[in-house]
């Protein structure tokens, strides 16, 4: 009877051990932040989960404690399954057979409760933090609040050994303090919201295709191959471009591209007076409709710069390798950045909005769900309104109404965008 108590305890115990290691590394490899916003978040399990990690000290405690219990429990019931082995299996066994038969059985018990209740949790908890310490904590921290009084009991002397050796004290990458976690929490959450924003721009950018992410024809600024070095010079003094797409007759038939580099080499040769064709680089020509993670291959090995074709074979616009990054990791001072502002809070609702900004924008600004086909807002008026606006033209759309107030020949520059409600409130008002 009391050999069997003994093994149903070695398992008890390497359940309860297993539970703990889980629950010790999972909190060990979340960072205090991240285990703070799981907690605001209400999730399940998250409360005790914090409750953990603001005492990780009595964590390990009492992990190391139901540890070293159970392998001394397992060992004792390793020698026991040992000796009875022997005892049912001869009566005339050699001399030594039933001390060797209760070790090996001691080991082979111990290695197994080794695996099953340090390495295994331990794995499993490495590979998954997040979800192993959700489930983990609200079963651990009962146990961890009833047992550590005697951790605490039995680590007593040691520890009242080491203030009597003044030993300087350091906290392990495991022990962070409650005081430590609320100093660094909010630094801690800004840079987790970075690092999510980070990786969900990058899930984004494998979606997109060039023609939402190029600056428009409209937006370039090129040179006709008939142009000088000294042309050159000035149209990049005045605008601060580096790099300026030749074209020949028209923007729609771009040949070249030429680099601020090459010019300042000509330019120190005396070569004001050179043809732009003799110094420009072929252009590099991509589809519209190409996905931009396959651009972003193609123009690390081959150019920073790409000109945008549209279906008919004219010129869409131009993408920049700086335009691909932007996606990724946010604004980078670019010459081609747009740095207008494009969206102006008038109040009472009411926005100056320009006509170049995306309708997804739009929509996040507006809590609206347009989906149509255009990628701007003056994209957008113009595909409802089936023809070019006129200034003070209106539309209305999903409870909002664009109204052009800005035309640069047929192209729409500003809106003003507001609620229709709002507007008609006005109309009645008067």
């Amino acid at each position: 009877m009391l050999q069997l108590l003994t093994y149903i305890a070695s398992l008890v115990l390497i359940v309860i051990s297993a539970l703990l290691a889980a629950a010790e590394t999972s909190v060990m490899l979340l960072s205090p932040g991240r285990i703070h916003r799981l907690a605001e978040s209400e999730r399940r399990g998250a409360s005790a989960l914090e409750r953990l990690a603001d005492h990780r000290h009595r964590l390990r405690a009492v992990s190391a404690l139901t540890t070293g219990v159970t392998f001394g429990i397992t060992c004792v019931a390793g020698l026991e399954l040992g000796a009875w082995l022997v005892s049912v299996s001869s009566d005339s066994a050699p001399t030594g057979t039933s001390q060797v038969a209760s070790f090996l059985c001691a080991a082979g018990a111990l290695a197994v409760a080794y695996s099953l209740a340090q390495a295994l949790p331990r794995t499993m908890a490495a590979t998954n933090p997040e979800r192993v310490a959700l489930d983990a904590a609200p079963l651990a921290l009962p146990f961890m609040s009833t047992v550590y009084p005697v951790a605490a009991l039995l680590g007593a002397p040691w520890k009242w050994a080491v203030d009597v050796v003044g030993a300087e004290r350091t906290l392990p990458p495991w022990a962070v303090s409650a005081e430590w976690r609320g100093a660094n929490t909010e630094d801690d959450s800004e840079r987790e919201v970075a690092e999510e924003a980070i990786l969900e721009a990058v899930s984004d950018f494998a979606e997109k295709i060039v023609r939402e992410i190029m600056v428009p024809r409209t937006d370039m600024e090129a040179l006709a191959d008939t142009a000088t070095a000294a042309d050159a010079v000035a149209l990049i003094s005045e605008t601060g471009f580096s790099r300026i797409p030749i074209y020949h007759d028209s923007v729609d038939d771009v040949r070249a591209v030429l680099y601020a580099k090459d010019l300042l080499r000509a330019l120190a040769d005396g070569g004001a007076q050179k043809s732009v064709v003799d110094l420009a680089r072929p252009a590099y020509f991509v589809p519209e409709t190409k996905p931009v993670e396959e651009l972003l291959v193609e123009m690390r090995a081959r150019t920073h710069i790409a000109i945008v074709a549209d279906e008919y074979g004219g010129t869409a616009g131009l993408v920049t390798l700086e335009d691909l990054l932007e996606e990724i990791v946010g604004d980078i001072s670019d010459e081609y950045d747009r740095e207008e502002i494009l969206l102006l809070d008038l109040g009472e609702g009411r926005y100056r909005v320009d006509a170049r900004l995306p309708v997804d924008d739009l929509n996040e600004t507006f809590d609206t769900d347009i989906d149509i086909d255009a990628d701007s807002v003056g994209g957008l008026f113009t595909e409802l309104a089936g023809r070019i606006p006129k200034i003070g033209e209106s539309i209305e759309i999903e409870g909002l109404r664009l109204t052009v107030t800005d035309l640069e020949g047929t192209r729409i520059r500003q809106l003003i965008v507001e609620p229709a409600a709002a507007t008609m409130e006005g109309a009645d008002s008067a």
